[in-house]
């Protein structure tokens, strides 16, 4: 699942900064649901270079 979420993340990504931050505060800061693959998330984000991605609020 954290591969899939990741995937996403950085395809919206690739279509611009923002959309991915949105698609990623859509996962972890909007909702709680998938809470549990966030650290495995955020490490798969910070190797493919897409860090920036992450965000908080």
């Amino acid at each position: 699942m954290c591969t899939f979420i990741a995937r996403m993340i950085e395809s919206a990504y690739d279509k611009s900064e923002d959309a991915g931050k949105a698609k990623y505060r859509a996962y972890f800061v909007s909702t709680k649901i998938y809470a549990k693959w966030k650290e495995d998330v955020d490490t798969i984000l910070i190797t493919d270079g897409y860090e920036n991605a992450i965000v908080t609020q």
